[in-house]
């Protein structure tokens, strides 16, 4: 794994309108090593809770539940990541948080 790649990350997640290709970016070159995830702490965020439930509830074109939403912060990163259940389906959620 190499941690710089997160800086690529950041622009295809501002530049790139292939959702696929963010995702498989990321899983490629983070998810799935476990010095990536070790990194991270268990965290909640109201903000990413309320936006995730308004895009699944608009995906689905009615009021669902999510369930299962496990969410990672890496501090030094200002990076959420984590895994979800809605419907029976897995989604996942990338996000870096910033002041800017």
């Amino acid at each position: 794994m190499n941690i710089d790649r997160l800086q690529s990350l950041k622009q295809k997640l501002t530049n790139d309108a292939d959702l696929s290709r963010i995702w498989l970016f990321y899983m490629d070159h983070f998810a799935d090593w476990p010095e990536f995830t070790d990194l991270g702490e268990p965290a909640n965020n109201q903000y990413l809770d309320a936006v995730l439930q308004k895009t699944c509830q608009q995906m689905f074109g009615r009021a669902i539940k999510i369930t299962d939403f496990f969410l990672i912060y890496i501090a030094p990163y200002c990076l959420f990541h984590g895994a979800f259940q809605v419907e029976g389906r897995i989604g996942g959620v990338i996000y870096f948080w910033s002041l800017d």
